[in-house]
């Protein structure tokens, strides 16, 4: 029980559930529904799917455990009170349940053959280049936006896998439609990584690097904002394309809406980078990172496939 009650411990302070198994789906949903073509790709298997849907849930999960560990040093000194940092598992525990979960991930993709095995052990690949920081982490990690774009295109390769898994089909059969919409989700998480690490004046501690510290607050919304126009664009083009008959303001409005919103909010924070705006713009971000997915999930369920 005890095993079980740290690692419990450990998803609810640093990988919550529940949050991350909402993103998940939602996430997974879009590109579902992006890549799909009904009359050109067989109806996707249920089976496919749910062991689909797992395996991209446990390579969210193997990226932050890369993560903590990647971390492990600068936390023990500027965050002590995280799992590791504080002794609540150990190293050595970590590194095999890393491994355990990386084991799992390839017996699953395995189990479903071709396409999904080589399309997931490019994403493999990819994340184990991002644990090991490119072979140049000292030259990059003070770089802290290269450092963040290179690891977020992370989420254009996991896209990719699952227009595999949906579609039943390798990376080159995918349209053009698919790969603009899988740069877009890399820009999608470039917003929420340059703007969870933003803050007021008060927020801002030595040797923890921030994008409002290092580029003040307007250029890290200037940032971000380059950011959510790119995501957008990337849609847009998606939209005139792949769904020209409906690409309309019933498509392309409500993932509008919720970039406008955030362009809002992060010129509010700018304006005047208080604590109280700078907590509601990480909040916005966060709710970006869930409704700009959801929404054109739901504008390409009801217009299309319902």
């Amino acid at each position: 029980m005890a095993f079980i009650s740290r690692w419990w411990q450990f998803l609810k302070e640093r990988h919550q559930p529940f949050s991350i198994t909402l993103m998940v789906a939602i996430f997974f949903a879009a590109v579902a529904l992006v890549a799909y073509q009904p009359g050109v790709h067989d109806a996707p298997c249920p089976t496919r799917l749910g062991v689909g849907f797992l395996i991209v849930w446990l390579i969210f999960l193997h990226m932050r455990l890369f993560d903590e560990v990647k971390d492990y040093d600068v936390d023990r000194e500027h965050n002590p009170e995280r799992p590791l940092a504080r002794g609540l598992i150990s190293v050595g525990e970590f590194s095999a349940m890393t491994m355990v979960c990386l084991v799992v991930e390839i017996a699953l993709a395995g189990a479903m053959r071709w396409p999904m095995l080589p399309a997931y052990m490019m994403v493999l690949c990819f994340t184990l280049l991002m644990r090991m920081e490119f072979f140049v982490g000292d030259w990059m990690r003070p770089k802290l936006e290269l450092y963040a774009i290179t690891h977020t295109f992370s989420a254009a390769m996991i896209s990719m896998l699952i227009h595999s898994i949906v579609c039943f089909s390798d990376f080159a059969g995918a349209d053009r439609a698919m790969l603009a919409y899988a740069l877009g989700n890399w820009f999608v998480f470039n917003v929420f990584e340059f703007g969870r690490k933003t803050f007021a004046v008060e927020e801002e501690r030595d040797g923890v690097e921030s994008y409002s510290n290092r580029l003040k607050p307007t250029g890290a919304v200037l940032l971000l904002l380059v950011n959510v126009a790119l995501a957008y664009g990337a849609f847009y083009y998606v939209a005139t394309t792949k769904f020209a008959a409906v690409a309309d303001w019933r498509l392309l409005g409500p993932s509008a809406a919720v970039s406008l919103l955030l362009a809002v909010i992060g010129l509010l924070y700018a304006s005047k980078p208080v604590l109280a705006n700078a907590k509601l713009y990480r909040g916005m971000v966060t709710f970006y990172l869930l409704a700009y997915p959801a929404a054109i999930a739901g504008s390409l369920y009801l217009l299309i496939y319902r």
